[in-house]
């Protein structure tokens, strides 16, 4: 709940943010930032090794040393970070004109500072992710968007510093975050130890390889159809298309919360009956909230962008409307990912991805041409739904549970949903009760004394008392 909650406020930052950016730089200015930032994304997307979540699986089982784990995952990131600075490079220079028409090489120059930062913040943050300092964790995103809507106000609004002035904002974002990350994931290790521990390299790389290769078609299932639409339309169909995606992905909130949060407790669970009836709870929970604010959405669009983004993303409409019924395929599919991946099983998904990336680029290449980005957001939808149905179908046969287990609400759904607002509002009632007693002058200099009210004959008031502190 901690991380949905931080979902929401991240949410309504990124909206706000979203602003900014479309109404000072336009179609063509949003367009050719999304374009310049795709490209740090992708070389450490593919550079990654799958060294995060392999971190997160190792910690939460406690097979190694924290400290050690930190510490090679800081070698790990220095040295990545360096051979993806040079590999974008070489992509700038021989392969923009065909990736990246229409932006400024200097743009793709400067965001390669990005990479050894990113690559950094991969491999130190799920330390937190799998020490289960959940908050902390949230944390780090919710400085992240803050600040990052904070300079672009300055930058964008008060200067009207470009597209070269919200980069900028980007990586002094990201510096200033990542320092604060590493602090804590430092703590959470109990410090930094920087022997080479041959043995936790060798089992992060394997069991990291395979979630990498996933991670890689994920990536691709999100984000070619960027690329395809730069290829056919231009950077301003970019501009209008990232606009409507990132309001759909604004409903994956949930499933982010989700999917963050089960990981590593299904990476640490032993009890496989706990597993069994977890994962399909979250999983349908999930899918029905976000199929709720897809249909809020459904009626809401066009609302939305006109008074958000104004008029000239009117045209974004259609491309969000048709990616709404992939948003919610994927948003299940997702934590069953999680799910899987916990298990130990990470090279079900890489299955999974080929398949769903494989139709997204046929579909991205038959029908961009013909129906322009609409054309993309319904090849989204239709791989976003296969990577649903494959993750169910693998996750069943993991589990033993029947699809429509996890697929529709059961009878006893309601009972947990209660059951867990009652433990978050019992801190409230917590709160309320001390301060009923305080206003009767329990505890206080004026008031009752202490040991009278904690004292013998007054068991009930003493178990009280003891209860709310």
């Amino acid at each position: 709940m901690f991380t949905i909650a931080s979902g929401v406020f991240i949410l309504a930052v990124g909206i706000a943010t979203s602003m900014i950016l479309a109404r000072v730089l336009g179609p063509e200015g949003r367009g050719v930032f999304a374009l310049a930032c795709l490209l740090p994304s992708m070389i450490v997307t593919f550079g990654g090794l799958g060294i995060g979540p392999a971190t997160a699986f190792y910690v939460a089982r406690g097979d190694f040393p924290r400290k050690q784990v930190l510490g090679n995952n800081l070698l790990i990131a220095l040295a990545m970070g360096s051979v993806g600075v040079l590999i974008g490079v070489v992509i700038i220079v021989f392969f923009r004109q065909r990736l990246f028409p229409g932006v400024n090489p200097a743009y793709l120059y400067f965001v390669l500072a990005f990479i050894p930062i990113e690559f950094l913040a991969a491999y130190t943050r799920y330390v937190l992710l799998g020490a289960q300092w959940i908050r902390k964790f949230n944390y780090v995103d919710i400085g992240q968007a803050v600040l990052f809507l904070a300079l672009i106000s300055v930058f964008l609004l008060g200067i009207n510093a470009g597209v070269s002035g919200a980069l900028a904002c980007m990586l002094l974002t990201n510096i200033i975050t990542n320092v604060l990350c590493l602090m804590w994931a430092k703590s959470a290790a109990g410090g930094v130890d920087l022997t080479f521990n041959t043995a936790y390299l060798k089992k992060s790389v394997t069991y990291g390889s395979k979630v990498h290769v996933s991670n890689i078609l994920g990536f691709l299932n999100y984000r070619v159809d960027m690329l395809f639409i730069s290829a056919f339309l231009g950077p301003s169909a970019v501009g209008l298309y990232a606009i409507g995606v990132g309001l759909v992905e604004k409903l994956w909130l949930v499933s982010q919360a989700a999917g963050t949060v089960l990981f590593p407790q299904v990476s640490a669970e032993k009890d496989e009956k706990r597993r069994k009836e977890f994962t399909p709870l979250v999983v349908r929970t999930v899918l029905w909230i976000t199929a709720l604010g897809a249909v809020a959405l459904v009626i809401l669009s066009r609302w939305a962008v006109l008074l958000l983004y104004s008029d000239k993303f009117l045209p974004a409409v259609g491309a969000l409307q048709a990616l709404l019924v992939g948003t919610v395929a994927l948003s299940a599919g997702r934590v069953l990912g999680s799910d899987i991946s916990g298990r130990g099983r990470p090279e079900l998904n890489i299955f999974i991805g080929i398949v769903t990336v494989a139709t997204n680029i046929v579909l991205n290449w038959i029908w961009i041409p013909r129906y322009g980005i609409s054309g993309a957001a319904w090849a989204s939808t239709v791989s976003y739904s296969i990577s649903f149905l494959g993750g169910l179908f693998f996750y069943c046969r993991l589990s033993g549970n029947k699809w429509y287990v996890v697929v529709f609400p059961q009878r006893r759904d309601l009972e947990v949903y209660l059951r867990v607002s009652r433990s978050l509002l019992a801190p409230m009632r917590g709160r309320v009760g001390r301060a009923a007693w305080r206003r009767r002058g329990v505890g206080s200099e004026e008031g009752i004394d202490k040991s009278k009210v904690a004292g013998k004959g007054d068991g009930k008031r003493k178990g009280r008392v003891g209860s709310d502190e």
